[in-house]
């Protein structure tokens, strides 16, 4: 692919930026789902998909590095 900027020289890829997520097991409904970090970076919010209870997860320094948990 070349960029139209500098002709003859190909573009570089641009890196791919991936959000922060958590795996959590939905024991209500037993389903799996991923949370994704809010814009803030100050928790984790999502929803179980079936029956739609909400799960909010706070980010702070005594926090676990476990990055899938069970929602009871």
């Amino acid at each position: 692919m070349m960029d139209a900027a500098t002709p003859g020289k190909p573009s570089q890829p641009r890196p791919v930026r991936r959000r922060p997520f958590l795996g959590v097991l939905f024991e209500c409904c037993g389903v799996y789902a991923r949370i994704y970090r809010d814009p803030d970076a100050t928790c984790y919010v999502g929803r179980c998909p079936r029956c739609l209870r909400m799960l909010k997860v706070r980010v702070g320094p005594d926090g676990t590095p476990t990055r899938f948990l069970r929602a009871r």
